[in-house]
């Protein structure tokens, strides 16, 4: 993911975020534990990528592009200023 489409959809992932946010709250006040929950939103992730890209390995390459750009914007966040 570039930077240009990560800011493009900035407000959708801040959308998504609180959604989720709702949803393990409702999850743990139904007994869930919060790892059950995050596991259950990676494969509700996955679907949803599958469905996209009409395939469920191209829809795990595509994830971890996600993830990568995920890990380059925490990376430079903990770097020293």
């Amino acid at each position: 993911m570039s930077e240009d489409e990560y800011q493009r959809v900035r407000p959708v992932i801040a959308m998504a975020q609180r959604m989720h946010g709702s949803l393990n709250g409702k999850l743990r006040e139904r007994g869930l534990e919060p790892i059950d929950a995050l596991i259950a939103a990676t494969y509700a992730a996955h679907h949803a990528a599958s469905e996209l890209h009409g395939n469920p390995v191209a829809a795990i390459e595509w994830m971890r592009d996600v993830l990568d750009t995920i890990e380059r914007q925490v990376l430079a966040q903990a770097k020293p200023h």
